[in-house]
C-alpha cells in the first residue's frame, strides 16, 4: 500500500510550499465564512463594514509597496486574494444593511476645544491663563500644569481619533458611511489611482517607499478597532460570528509565526504591526467572552473613544487633586444606542 502512495509523493507540494499556499488563501477562509453568514441571515447587523475599508486600503498599499521595495511573494499574493474577498464582502454587507440606515441621523463629532476644556480643571481651561493663577509658588508648579495640559491635549486628540471609528458619530464627508453603494467603489478607484500614479512617479524614492509601507501597516493594525467599538455600542455578540474572531486570532498567530520563522526578508515593522493588531483582537475576544456568558456590563469598560484612551493613558486610580479634577470634569458616558439607524 505504501508503495502505491509513494509514486504520488513527488507531485505533492513540500512543507514550505504548503505553508505559502495556506498563507495566500487564508483570507478566503477568514472572510468567506462571514460572507456566507451575512447572506444566510440576510443582515449585516453586527458586522462593521469599516473592516472592508481597512483591508482594502492596507492591501492596495501593500501591493504598491512591492513595486518600490519587493518583499516575500506570498504576502503579495495574499494581498491580491484579500482584495477579491473584501470586494465580495463589501457587496454583500451593503446589500443586507438595514434598509432604514441613514447617516444623516448620526451624531456630529465633538468639538476639540470643548472636549479639552471638559477634561481640564477650570484654572487650566482656555478662559484662564496658567501663569496668572495665585497657586503657583515656583516654576515647578507651572511646569507641572503645563505637563498636565500637554497630556490632555494628547488624550483629547486620541479620543477624537478613536471616535472616527465609532459608528455612533458622523465622520467628515460621511467617509465610509455613505448610503449609496457607488460611492464606496468610487472612493476605492480614486484611492488606487492616486497612489498608483504616485508610486510610478516616486518608485525610486526611499522616503515614499517607507511612507506607503508604514501607512499600510498602520491602517491594517487598526482593523479590529471598529469592531471593538461596535460591540461596545451593541452590548451584544448576537450577530458576531465566533469563527471570524477565531480566524483573526489564528491569522495573527500564523502571520507572526511566519514573519518570525518562515522568512528572512522581512522588516521589524511588520512584526510590531502584527503584535499590535493581535492585542486588539484579544480585546475583542475578551468582549465576546463577557457578553456571551456574563451579559452586558452596567458600566462599559470601553465607552466609545473616551474610556479606551483614558484606560490606556490616564491612571484613573490616582488620588491626586489634579487627576481627581480631571475625572470629575469628564463627560458622563453616552447612552448606549439601540436604534438600527446608526448601526452599520
Amino acid at each position: 500500500m505504501s508503495s502505491y502512495f509513494d509514486k504520488y509523493v513527488p507531485y505533492l507540494p513540500d512543507k514550505h510550499t504548503s505553508i505559502n499556499l495556506f498563507m495566500t488563501f487564508t483570507p478566503l477562509f477568514s472572510y468567506g465564512s462571514t460572507c456566507y453568514s451575512i447572506y444566510k441571515k440576510q443582515t449585516s447587523l453586527g458586522f462593521s463594514i469599516d473592516i472592508c475599508a481597512t483591508m482594502f486600503m492596507a492591501s492596495i498599499l501593500r501591493i504598491l509597496y512591492y513595486v518600490t521595495s519587493p518583499y516575500e511573494l506570498t504576502l503579495l499574493r495574499q494581498s491580491c486574494v484579500m482584495i477579491g474577498i473584501q470586494s465580495l464582502l463589501l457587496k454583500i454587507s451593503l446589500r443586507y444593511r438595514p434598509i432604514n440606515y441613514d447617516p444623516e441621523l448620526l451624531i456630529n463629532l465633538p468639538n476639540f476645544e470643548n472636549e479639552l476644556n471638559g477634561r481640564l480643571h477650570r484654572r487650566l481651561s482656555s478662559s484662564h491663563a496658567i501663569v496668572e493663577h495665585e497657586r503657583y509658588k515656583n516654576v515647578l508648579d507651572v511646569l507641572q500644569d503645563y505637563a498636565i495640559l500637554a497630556l490632555n491635549y494628547v488624550v483629547t486628540a486620541l479620543s477624537l481619533f478613536v471616535k472616527l471609528f465609532d459608528v455612533y458619530f458622523k465622520r467628515p464627508c460621511l467617509f465610509w458611511q455613505w448610503k449609496e453603494e457607488k460611492k464606496y467603489w468610487k472612493y476605492l478607484v480614486y484611492f488606487t489611482g492616486v497612489f498608483s500614479v504616485l508610486t510610478l512617479l516616486l518608485k525610486d524614492s526611499v522616503f515614499y517607499s517607507n511612507f506607503i509601507g508604514i501607512l499600510g501597516l498602520f491602517i491594517e493594525s487598526l482593523l479590529p478597532l471598529p469592531q471593538i467599538l461596535l460591540l461596545t455600542r451593541l452590548q451584544s455578540v448576537k450577530n458576531f460570528k465566533i469563527i471570524l474572531l477565531l480566524s483573526w486570532l489564528g491569522g495573527d498567530l500564523t502571520k507572526i509565526s511566519y514573519l518570525l520563522f518562515g522568512t528572512n526578508n522581512i522588516s521589524i515593522i511588520f512584526i510590531l504591526a502584527g503584535l499590535f493588531q493581535m492585542s486588539l483582537d484579544l480585546i475583542i475576544a475578551y468582549q465576546y467572552i463577557i457578553l456571551k456568558w456574563y451579559g452586558p456590563w452596567k458600566e462599559p469598560f470601553l465607552d466609545s473613544g473616551d474610556d479606551l484612551i483614558n484606560n490606556l493613558i490616564l491612571n484613573n486610580n490616582s488620588t491626586s487633586e489634579i487627576e481627581l479634577d480631571l475625572l470629575e470634569k469628564q463627560p458622563s458616558p453616552l447612552t448606549k444606542s439601540t436604534s438600527s439607524l446608526i448601526i452599520e
